[in-house]
């Protein structure tokens, strides 16, 4: 529980927490039930588990030629070059000799470079791996297209940008990401092009904003195939989920999109309720924006449909009546449920038997909710309860601290009388010996966005 709180509570700096001992005495078996033990899998959106072998070595370090004093360093192990520095506009010339650069398959910037810095890699042909984060660039590096065997490029971009059409040259892409920086807004806008829909090798499409073209636009008659290998696409805005989009991504397994309402378009030309035919779908993101307070958007229909794979799902600003909460307790797989934005609104919502069954994590956050009406036969598998910003709801159940696997009720921003009945049931909930139950209480809210 102790690492469990290091990971998990906010701090103003990164933080590594480090388990020694001696051989044996079971290091990694506790590692990887941290790794997945579910309040840390529904904490981060993403974790890593990587692996370094004991002898670690570095075979080489190259020293290129420089105008300057000062000569930047290169670690080059022949399979992977880092650039540690400044490379100061200048190519790096690597004393590889004998074809030794066709060895040298990734390439991982840690400094803040220069985009004209990125121009050297054309030099290794065979190149799988470009990760360039550290670079802001203006416009997408359109030597890398040479570069047919890359399989994954992660760059950063502080402006909007249109991908050439030429990306398609590179075949065997199965990665990008492109990351915003520093500035999360509308001007970080992905615009891809329609050969996108050639690249049938994708697997993952990660951007903070991007504009998808429909496959059924005219290729000006090329051919294009399904993407049958990707399995992560977001942030996607506005895109119409017709049956032909869905028959060109069959596989998707995450999926975040975004909705930018112009209160003209009607929400049933986007065909939320094909979402029940993404059947290998199992973690969804949905956020919904009006240009105005969100209070005056229009909610979403009523048919709006779910795949029963799902097993995360965020929903943001959609403002569906609790009534239709069965259209989501009924997830017979859901164990993760965040609602956001008035993501449902009303001032009551009665819970039903039979719901949300394996239902692990509830996120309310921001909600004119005033009455809820639940016991412990409706979320038999709860383990953990936030409620951020619930300003009119006046209390939590009682019975909620019935249910035998809760562990942790989180607050912030919530009324004086919702926090009295979270602490009752920390009260209870000692007096019945269960000593590893906690009322958190925050004064600010550390994950809105995700």
């Amino acid at each position: 529980m102790e690492i469990k709180k290091l990971l998990t509570n906010p701090h103003s700096e990164l933080v590594v927490v480090s388990i020694v001992g001696m051989g044996g005495i079971g290091k990694t078996t506790l590692a990887k039930l941290t790794y997945n033990d579910s309040l840390i899998a529904n904490h981060f959106d993403v974790r890593a588990w990587v692996v370094v072998s004991r002898e670690y070595r570095e075979q080489e370090e190259e020293k290129f030629n420089s105008d300057v004093e000062y000569l930047p360093r290169v670690h080059d192990n022949l399979r992977q070059v880092s650039i540690h520095t400044d490379l100061k506009n200048q190519i790096p010339r690597f004393a590889l000799g004998n074809n030794r650069d066709l060895l040298v398959r990734s390439v991982t910037f840690f400094f803040r470079n220069s985009p004209n810095d990125v121009r050297f890699i054309t030099n290794f042909r065979l190149l799988r791996v470009l990760d360039a984060l550290t670079i802001s660039f203006e416009e997408f590096p359109v030597e890398i297209v040479e570069l047919v065997t890359l399989r994954c490029i992660a760059l950063t971009y502080w402006m909007k940008h249109r991908f050439p059409a030429s990306i398609a040259k590179l075949c065997n892409l199965e990665t990008l990401i492109i990351n915003p920086g520093k500035f999360r807004s509308i001007f970080n806008t992905s615009f891809l092009p329609l050969e996108i829909w050639k690249m049938s090798r994708l697997r993952h499409l990660l951007f903070v904003r991007s504009y998808l073209p429909y496959p059924t636009d005219a290729l000006k008659g090329e051919t294009f195939v399904p993407l049958e290998n990707l399995q992560t696409l977001g942030n996607v805005i506005n895109f119409r989920w017709t049956k032909e989009v869905l028959d060109m991504m069959p596989n998707l397994k995450k999926l975040v999109i975004s909705y930018e309402h112009d209160g003209r378009t009607e929400w049933s030309s986007y065909f939320f309720d094909n979402f029940v035919h993404l059947h290998q779908l199992e973690i969804l993101k949905c956020f919904f924006f009006a240009k105005c307070y969100i209070k005056y958007q229009d909610p979403l229909p009523v048919n709006f449909a779910f795949p029963q794979k799902l097993k995360k799902l965020t929903l943001s600003g959609c403002r569906i009546s609790w009534k239709n909460m069965t259209v989501v307790g009924s997830l017979s797989n859901l164990e993760v449920l965040k609602l956001k934005f008035h993501a449902f609104e009303g001032p009551v919502w009665e819970s039903n038997d039979g719901e949300f069954r394996r239902l692990k994590f509830l996120l309310i956050h921001m909600t004119d909710l005033e009455h809820w009406k639940v016991n412990e036969t409706h979320l038999p598998s709860l383990q953990r309860l936030s409620l951020r910003y619930c300003y009119n709801l006046v209390k939590i159940p009682s019975r909620i601290g019935k249910i035998p696997t809760l562990e942790e009720i989180e607050l912030c921003e919530c009324s004086t009388s919702l926090v009295t009945s979270a602490e009752f049931i920390q009260e209870e909930q000692e007096s019945l010996g269960n000593n590893g139950f906690q009322v958190v209480l925050k004064d600010k809210d550390t994950d809105i966005s995700s």
